[in-house]
């Protein structure tokens, strides 16, 4: 950060920059009025989105998220060189655990609260209707590039410990992604997309633990709002419901609990439930990790990814006692026996 951006900062927030540090995709200021957070956009359009984002939600009640700071000129977006930059209050938390069933019900009940206040937001089109929602799109792109990477491996052989593992994998991910993705045209996704357009609801699309903070005082946020868009909701919960379940060991009751935590705010049906756990079947944890560092994604790294495939692997018994254990989630169900729809 050049000492001219600090010297313009500082004349138009009136404040005195003491300290900057760089973390992850922002940085973090040390101010005579606080600890701030600063984000820079190369578009305008997304700056205005995330901050005009934020004050609706915070008038409808949702007040566990980012608060952007206004300059002396009451403008939240702030132009220097091209870029558009947002500054913060930063939140004084620390990120959920995923590992803490705790922090997971804490994070679902924040989840809940933003999907309450994420309703009333017109689509600009009705994009839900042309094909398939954007989350099975994804998954289909995912299983497409971990395909490819097979094909590469096998043809050159397995060159590290990874690739190991992905081919002991390989057979059984994809049988699952496969068997999901022809499948989740049977799920009763309609009610879901129509509430896009009907309702206008939007989703965090990026639900991952360490976008909660959670403070000392046990409140919980749910920050970066960049990725938030109309969408399912319903994804949100599958996303989230996944990341957990793989630091779960794959418990049923740290699903049952984490979905009560979400009904308790924002009642689900047995039917919302039921997909949720269908969609589930989608080996998302394996297939991100796997095609993130192959494509060289920001975040993903070969140590990290190594780790989680490697949990994946020693849970493959726990995951798919998961997988068949919807008589332990429902007592009853509207289509009589539970089973799989495929």
């Amino acid at each position: 950060m050049s000492r001219s951006f600090v010297l313009s900062l500082e004349k138009a927030f009136r404040c005195r920059i003491y300290g900057v540090k760089p973390r992850r995709n922002v940085h973090l200021l040390k101010t005579d009025r606080g600890h701030w957070i600063i984000k820079g956009y190369k578009e305008r359009e997304k700056a205005e989105w995330v901050t005009r984002l934020s004050d609706t939600l915070q008038e409808k009640g949702f007040y566990q998220t980012v608060q952007y700071i206004s300059d002396e000129r009451g403008e939240k977006i702030f132009p220097f060189q091209n870029r558009y930059y947002t500054v913060m209050k930063m939140i004084d938390g620390r990120e959920a655990d995923n590992t803490s069933i705790s922090d997971v019900k804490k994070s679902a009940a924040t989840l809940a609260r933003f999907h309450l206040a994420a309703r009333g937001f017109p689509a600009p089109h009705p994009y839900a209707f042309e094909g398939k929602p954007a989350m099975l799109d994804k998954w289909e792109s995912r299983l497409e590039h971990f395909e490819r990477i097979i094909w590469h491996v096998e043809q050159n052989g397995p060159q590290n410990r990874l690739e190991q593992i992905i081919l002991e994998m390989a057979d059984e991910v994809i049988r699952d992604g496969r068997e999901i993705l022809q499948a989740a045209y049977k799920l009763p996704l309609a009610s879901e997309l129509f509430a896009v357009v009907e309702q206008g609801t939007l989703a965090h699309r990026d639900v991952a633990s360490h976008n909660f903070l959670i403070t000392s005082r046990g409140s919980c946020y749910l920050i970066d709002l960049d990725t938030v868009g109309h969408d399912m909701q319903l994804s949100d919960l599958v996303q989230l419901m996944g990341r957990m379940l793989l630091m779960q060991g794959y418990r049923v009751d740290s699903f049952v609990e984490a979905i009560e935590a979400y009904s308790s705010v924002n009642v689900l049906s047995d039917a919302q439930v039921w997909m949720i756990h269908q969609l589930l079947r989608y080996p998302d944890n394996f297939l991100r990790e796997v095609t993130g560092v192959y494509a060289n994604r920001p975040g993903y790294t070969m140590r990290g990814v190594l780790q989680l495939v490697q949990m994946e692997a020693r849970l493959r018994r726990s995951r798919r006692t998961f997988l068949e254990a919807g008589h332990a989630i429902f007592q009853r169900s509207p289509w009589g026996s539970y089973h799989f729809v495929g």
